[in-house]
């Protein structure tokens, strides 16, 4: 290839390289696509990636700005015509940079915050999110991998190989997605098999900690209409956490069959299967802890006799303070632990069948898709109270997710977007939890729960510039749980099951207008809902559903012969009955013991979210690119009083008008890359810093440790690509500062905070 003809193909900084990943020259779509942009209708649909295949071959790259094809609305359309905030990860920008789970792609999306918990991570997207054990309550931004929903936060730091791509949409998006939320949905779209190639790659990452990572595919065509594609993954890695927490040991593989006989139908089957197995989590000691530590606490009284003289833990009927210099540690690094914190374990498991169909019918586009899921969990951990806990505590979750859409859609060629769904989730098994105090023990489970809901929405164009959407949506869900406690010394026992269910409505109401032939203004206002449930106390205590309200503007734009582009957005939230969890200690029923309880609440009154947001994507040159993002938030608890923590005793806790929690008033993304020709070969040199103002990250903030300092953490990338781009190497660092953000926080002292400096070395080979 020479180098006139390379330069004019080369892909662009931030871009994706091969057809799957469709990257679409901006002025080919209008007039290859329309002005809605829609050429299919499905956001797993094979004739909508046959179709970017045929355009993308034939469009040069010009040194624009390239256009990236989504799927978030259900239907396949320009990123810059899709009315809402959304932000993309292809597949191979994951792969690039070591990016090996999705917590970890999260992390640099503008406006997003990642919690860190024992059993996965939990997502927050403009401030909304939720720290309610994902184990009793929804999480408040839905993850969706190719089409079915998982509600289990372990997905979130789960292997990412073979991605397609990662779309995040900001806001509720009930009236387009069977499984609604308040927060957002992230979609995970996995690659889909090719017909008539045969392909396939390999590659190879190591890096810091003893990361040791293979992940390899393969395209097969079995016949011209038939199509398998194979791929999977394995890595090992020690932990950064001194006492070797944080470790990763993990596996997966997905088979991937497309049949497509013609142009009107198609069918792909997915089978895949995923374990993990390590130390897993574990907290370190937030600075301070030296004189504060007075164990036990209240919540052990009903542990011990205070009645015993000179014995420990009490000397006439005292306490003794157990730990007086505080948790100690080896050095004073953010990653070292004490010896009293030993690591647990976790050990997980998850497999998943899926089929999805779609058939042109004529007037309508038909999409089914049935998703099964089975997760496992087992996680021993002792985060707060080190040897101190006994016993140890031992937490098994087994769930399942049995789900069924169906859609139907308008024809691409139909000037008005509709769509029509019906969704049913199952989800079986769920938390269960076993504790101790002195001569009680009790059990939890959470019972089956279901949702059931129809969905609706349509685009209507009224002049050739100006368009109206309208969605409704309503579902039901129901959920519950069974509990039992046991006086082993009396022999009285007691069990009760108790359950919440109820149905629920929202709306979307939208507006759009070209206003330049590369520029949209875009308004809406929707509603989200997250359904209640009951803490895990005994007896249950109920919480109501979550209610969100959104107002928002933007404008989508480009500039400069499509070598720039500003995007922008003001928005209003209004939270009703916001969830909040907090510890408390309650008798555990009536039988005079006392236990410490996470519990959740709803605010009593109104809490609002206000912000905006801009975002910039700018061609230099045809080698330089700049991204920038930055995002302004001014979000307020509504009024919720939290009663007295018993490590603290700080007394009732108003919440009204303090900041929420994962909500830093300024965050910025920055971006640059500069790609030089080396003999015909390619290297790509990039920066992405993210900027921070400080933040909450929990609804406590009376616990020390729970205010995160304003932060800014860098990530480097180098990557050199073959003249006949079939293989690859490149370096990646993550963390450039070597600092530690609190990403979570607990009472006594205790906090989860993110990984240090670290380096890896990824090579790729394609055949």
């Amino acid at each position: 290839m020479n180098m006139q003809h390379r330069a004019q193909q080369r892909p662009q900084p931030f871009q994706t390289r091969h057809v799957h990943r469709v990257v679409l020259r901006h002025t080919a779509i209008a007039a290859v696509l329309g002005t809605s942009a829609a050429f299919a209708q499905d956001a797993g649909s094979v004739a909508a990636t046959a179709t970017a295949t045929a355009i993308d071959k034939a469009v040069a790259n010009t040194g624009q700005l390239q256009e990236v094809v989504i799927t978030a609305q259900k239907r396949v359309q320009s990123a810059q015509k899709t009315p809402l905030v959304i932000s993309v990860v292809s597949g191979e920008e994951i792969a690039a940079k070591g990016q090996n789970s999705v917590d970890a792609v999260l992390r640099n999306v503008p406006g997003v915050e990642v919690q860190g918990l024992a059993q996965g991570a939990q997502v927050f997207i403009r401030g909304v999110g939720s720290s309610v054990d994902p184990s009793f309550a929804d999480p408040a931004v839905a993850l969706m991998v190719d089409g079915a929903y998982l509600g289990r936060t372990e997905s979130l730091v789960g292997g990412t190989y073979d991605i397609d791509r990662v779309e995040v949409l900001s806001g509720p998006q009930g009236t387009l997605y069977g499984r609604n939320a308040t927060g957002g949905v992230i979609n995970i779209l996995t690659a889909n098999p090719v017909l008539k190639e045969r392909s396939g790659f390999v590659r190879g990452q190591v890096g810091d900690f003893g990361l040791r990572r293979g992940e390899g595919m393969v395209n097969l065509p079995i016949t011209d209409e038939l199509a398998l594609r194979f791929a999977g993954f394995r890595e090992k890695r020690d932990g950064y956490l001194d006492d070797g927490a944080m470790d990763a040991d993990s596996r997966g593989a997905r088979l991937k069959l497309l049949y497509r006989p013609n142009t009107d139908w198609s069918v792909v089957a997915k089978v895949e299967s995923f374990r993990e197995k390590g130390k897993g989590a574990n907290t370190v000691p937030v600075p301070g802890s030296a004189g504060n530590l007075t164990f036990p606490p209240t919540i052990f009284a009903s542990n011990f006799d205070p009645t015993i003289v000179g014995g420990a833990p009490f000397t006439g009927g005292a306490p003794i303070w157990r730990f007086p210099n505080g948790w100690t540690t080896a050095s004073s690094s953010p990653w070292a632990n004490d010896s009293t914190h030993v690591p647990g374990y976790i050990k997980r498991s998850a497999d998943s069948v899926s089929l999805q169909l779609e058939a042109d019918l004529g007037f309508a586009t038909l999409t089914v898709l049935p998703a099964y899921t089975k997760e496992e969990n087992t996680i021993s951990s002792n985060f707060l109270f080190g040897t101190l806990q006994s016993p140890y505590r031992v937490v098994t979750v087994p769930n399942t997710y049995r789900s069924l859409e169906t859609r139907l859609a308008s024809p691409a060629s139909s000037p008005t977007k509709w769509l029509l769904g019906a969704y049913y989730l199952g989800i079986g098994g769920g938390f269960g939890d076993a504790q101790t105090s002195g001569d009680f023990s009790y059990t939890q489970q959470y019972l089956p729960s279901r949702t059931v809901a129809v969905f609706g929405q349509a685009t209507q164009p009224v002049t050739d510039k100006f368009r109206i959407t309208a969605g409704l949506r309503y579902s039901h869900d129901r959920q519950g749980q069974e509990y039992s406690i046991v006086n082993e010394g009396t022999g009285f026992a007691f069990s009760q099951a108790e359950r919440t269910s109820g149905p629920s409505s929202q709306y979307k109401a939208g507006v759009e207008y070209d206003v330049a032939k590369n520029a949209m203004a875009y308004a809406h206002i929707a509603t989200g809902f997250k359904q209640g449930g009951l803490s895990p106390t005994i007896p249950a205590i109920s919480y109501d559903p979550e209610k969100l309200k959104t107002y928002e503007a933007g404008l989508k734009s480009r500039f400069l012969n499509n070598m720039l582009q500003v995007n922008a957005s003001v928005f209003s939230y209004t939270y009703n009955d916001y969830q909040v969890t907090y510890l408390q200690v309650l008798e555990l029923g009536n039988t005079g013991a006392t236990l410490n309880f996470p519990t959740v609440t709803n605010t009593s009154t109104p809490g609002r979210n206000r912000g905006a947001e801009l975002g910039v994507d700018w061609k230099l040159t045809r080698d330089d690119r700049v991204k920038a993002a930055f995002t302004y938030l001014n979000a307020k608890y509504g009024q919720a009083s939290l009663p007295n923590n018993p490590f603290f005793n700080q007394g009732a806790f108003e919440l009204e008008g303090r900041v929420m929690q994962n909500s830093p008033k300024w965050t910025a993304t920055l971006g640059y890359e500069h790609v030089f020709d080396v003999n015909g070969a390619e290297i790509t040199a990039g920066i992405n810093t993210k900027l921070s103002t400080g933040y909450y990250v929990s609804a406590e903030q009376y616990i020390p440790g729970a205010y995160q300092a304003g932060f800014s953490r860098t990530d480097l990338s180098v990557r050199y690509i073959s003249p006949d781009e079939k293989w690859s190497v490149g370096l990646a660092v993550k963390n450039l500062e070597d600092k530690a953000q609190t990403t979570y926080v607990f009472p006594a002292y205790r906090r989860f905070v993110t990984a240090p400096r670290t380096l890896a070395l990824n090579a790729e080979m394609r055949f």
